[in-house]
């Protein structure tokens, strides 16, 4: 009885999180907690810091993602062909590992497609190198990607 009202419950997060439709655009205005969001990029003069793929978590998550700094040490967060399913609180965090160690939130709005976000200044990219789609409302980990 234990075992099968576990998999309930478990069963329940998942379909908590199920698909949803997500925008492939994104408003050209929108600021999140003070980070700006953008459909474009110019990596032109930037160093490119760290890359890496999107794995699959309990959803189906693809793209890439890389993180440019610029000539004054501003460094940017680039997700290119980003495709996962929507869920009702996702979030997009840098961290140590897949399991949120030592986490910063970059946005708490997650779109299909490209963009570009400003990665805070006080994210350290030695050690917070995993890029995490979440949902925070039940802590499902719906893909992420581990930079090198």
């Amino acid at each position: 009885m234990k075992l099968y009202l576990t998999s309930l419950c478990f069963a329940w997060v998942l379909s908590a999180c199920q698909k949803e439709d997500i925008n492939n655009t994104l408003n050209k205005s929108d600021n999140t907690n003070g980070i700006v969001l953008s459909e474009t990029f110019n990596p032109d003069g930037q160093n490119l810091l760290l890359q890496g793929n999107f794995e699959n978590a309990v959803h189906s998550t693809s793209g890439s993602v890389k993180i440019y700094e610029d000539k004054d040490k501003k460094r940017t967060l680039v997700l290119e062909n980003l495709k996962t399913d929507a869920g009702p609180d996702l979030r997009i965090y840098l961290a140590e590992d897949k399991s949120l160690t030592n986490f910063i939130q970059i946005t708490d709005k997650v779109q299909n497609g490209s963009v570009a976000l400003q990665v805070p200044s006080d994210a350290n990219l030695q050690k917070q190198n995993h890029v995490l789609i979440w949902c925070r409302k039940y802590s499902v980990l719906f893909g992420f990607a581990q930079m090198k």
